[in-house]
């Protein structure tokens, strides 16, 4: 009894680790999205809303892209364009960020409140011609933490944690 005990902690202590701090695991977007292109004539918070004022930052859906695309002209539309309009939509973008279930994030504290820019976290996302397939920084706490030391920033437990 006390063996099947045992591996069913080591088991389950396994998982656990293995989900929350394992790497993740790279996605694949339904778009070749070019961040360089759009970058050099728009913030990130004309496609990205709530990365200044809310808790989360969006990931555009299709009406997003369609407010500059649907009336540009052929020279700037991308490849794909014509499929996706046929469509009527553009594919979810997969989320590259999974954040644990026990840990609260604000962009706005970051961004806002904090001063930090985008670049802090998501790293030179500004000059990437690919879509990511995973995050420019690991998301743990120990990342979390030297950010905060750094920063001078609360490393009061309830801030961040349920």
């Amino acid at each position: 009894m006390k063996h099947a005990l045992l591996l069913l902690v080591t088991t389950l202590a396994a998982a656990f680790i293995w989900v929350e701090v394992a790497p993740a695991v790279a996605v694949t977007q339904p778009l070749a999205f070019n961040h360089a292109k759009h970058t050099s004539a728009l913030t990130c918070t004309a496609c990205h809303s709530g990365a200044i004022t809310g808790q989360r930052a969006t990931l555009p859906s299709g009406d997003v892209c369609a407010k500059c695309h649907a009336a540009a002209p052929a020279s700037v539309k991308p490849a794909a364009w014509d499929a996706i309009e046929k469509a009527s939509a553009v594919p979810p973008w997969v989320p590259v960020t999974r954040l644990p279930s026990h840990v609260r994030f604000s962009h706005y504290r970051h961004t806002t409140l904090g001063g930090l820019a985008c670049e802090s976290c998501h790293g030179d996302i500004a000059k990437r011609t690919t879509p990511p397939a995973r995050t420019a920084m690991r998301i743990e706490m120990k990342t979390c933490l030297a950010c905060h030391q750094k920063e001078g920033a609360s490393e009061d437990c309830a801030g961040c944690h349920r």
